[in-house]
């Protein structure tokens, strides 16, 4: 059976589920395979009509028909439904939020006395966790952190390297051959610490920083309006491609410890996708994975960030160093559109994360970036991820860049480089002008 792409719109009083399916044949008004729907327990909403299957866990309670009652259009191939609310003036929360429309949450299975595994009930506990804090803002515990805990202590080390979303997956490149690792900066996934990946990182990126070209691009790109006054398109609204992506992602129950370094990655993703967006204005090449890839210290080093101000700093550091253009007027203008999008409905980030999601999919390696990160970044958006948080990060972003952010904090040494590259060209330039006499 097939799950067919499906879309719910609700008004003050009704709730309408639209249903595609191209493949139903009708003969003489009279549907030939049947269609079946069924309303259990005012949410629970099932549709069956070969070769299709769709099982929805509804936001909402709605009043069942006594009768099967819908409207199949033609133009659309789609059936849709049409129910009541059955409270009113009820706004159902998360209606495009797909995934999750497609698998009941475990808080809702305990409501209604399903029995559940121990991981599972862990997993609620956690949640429960999280909505006493409701008042605590997220910058005042990333303060806290960074004050308190600016130099953890790393855990004792196992025998496996852990990696990927919330730090899940192991020895996934031990099966593949070393050219999988040739697009990765991080040479040892496997069996390369987090401390370690700091520390290279860093190293790499000061070896690689070049100086000239970023003298260039100060000189010159710096006055360019294009790109700087490019606003980034923040329609949130779900393309049918979007739609068929979350209804094939897979579902799991998320364990998450520490969500701090989740929302601080996301930072790290939505920055890199946001630079590639404005250099290509919005229509994306195929020097675009690359380049979300590279500015990204989370895909390119499979690093974990603690605090606000180093994944910040570590997204202008790459900026600075790799991608083709780099101007520091770029970064911030990068730092203000991941505020923006912060502070737009889930939805916005959900979109560009599929859209990073797709530009992996079709490269030869990169692939593997949506099973470590993507996959369950798009999955973990509509479900844990929460409104509060995210907006209390954007201020915070806000406010360090604001008060804190300049270039000393890059340790490019980027004044005195300057003043020594001019240095330099003068002592040429005179070195020149003896030769011509």
């Amino acid at each position: 059976m097939l799950i067919p792409r499906f879309s719910l719109s609700q008004t003050s009083t009704h709730l309408s589920i639209s249903i595609r399916c191209p493949y139903v044949k009708f003969s003489s008004g009279k549907d030939e395979n049947g269609v079946e729907v069924d309303l259990l327990s005012g949410n629970d909403f099932y549709f069956a009509c070969k070769p299709y299957y769709l099982h929805l866990y509804l936001p909402g309670r709605v009043i069942d028909k006594d009768q099967l009652d819908y409207r199949y259009d033609l133009e659309t191939s789609s059936f849709c439904f049409t129910y009541a609310k059955e409270n009113p003036n009820e706004h159902f929360e998360n209606l495009d939020m797909l995934t999750r429309l497609l698998h009941q949450d475990e808080k809702k299975k305990k409501n209604n006395g399903i029995k559940t595994n121990q991981i599972e009930e862990i997993d609620v506990q956690t949640n429960a966790d999280e909505d006493e804090d409701d008042d605590e803002p997220l910058w005042n515990q990333m303060r806290q952190m960074e004050i308190n805990d600016q130099v953890k202590e790393e855990p004792v080390i196992s025998s496996s390297i852990y990696y990927g979303f919330n730090q899940q997956y192991k020895e996934v490149f031990s099966s593949f051959d070393s050219e999988y690792l040739l697009i990765f900066d991080n040479p040892s996934p496997d069996t390369l610490s987090m401390s370690s990946i700091r520390l290279s990182r860093l190293e790499k990126e000061n070896e690689d920083f070049n100086l000239e070209h970023f003298l260039a691009d100060k000189d010159e790109f710096d006055d360019e309006k294009t790109i700087l006054d490019y606003s980034i398109d923040l329609d949130d609204e779900l393309t049918d491609e979007d739609r068929d992506d979350l209804k094939n992602l897979k579902y799991k129950q998320f364990l998450i410890d520490d969500p701090i370094p989740i929302y601080l990655g996301l930072i790290d993703l939505l920055y890199a996708f946001v630079y590639d967006q404005r250099i290509t204005q919005g229509d994306p090449c195929c020097e675009s994975p690359w380049n979300i890839q590279k500015v990204s210290s989370t895909l390119s080093w499979f690093e974990t960030f603690t605090d606000l101000p180093s994944v910040l700093i570590a997204s202008a550091r790459r900026t600075l160093t790799y991608p083709l253009i780099r101007s520091m007027k770029l970064v911030k203008k990068c730092f203000e559109d991941v505020q923006k999008i912060f502070l737009q409905d889930k939805r916005m980030i959900l979109k560009c994360l599929l859209k990073m999601r797709r530009l992996f999919l079709d490269e030869e390696h990169r692939y593997l970036l949506n099973t470590l990160y993507l996959n369950d970044y798009c999955l973990w958006i509509q479900t844990d991820c929460q409104k509060k948080w995210l907006e209390s990060l954007a201020d915070a972003m806000k406010h360090w860049i604001k008060d804190e952010f300049n270039e000393n904090l890059l340790e490019f040494d980027l004044n005195e480089k300057e003043v020594q590259w001019k240095v330099n060209l003068c002592e040429q330039n005179d070195t020149d002008d003896d030769d011509d006499e």
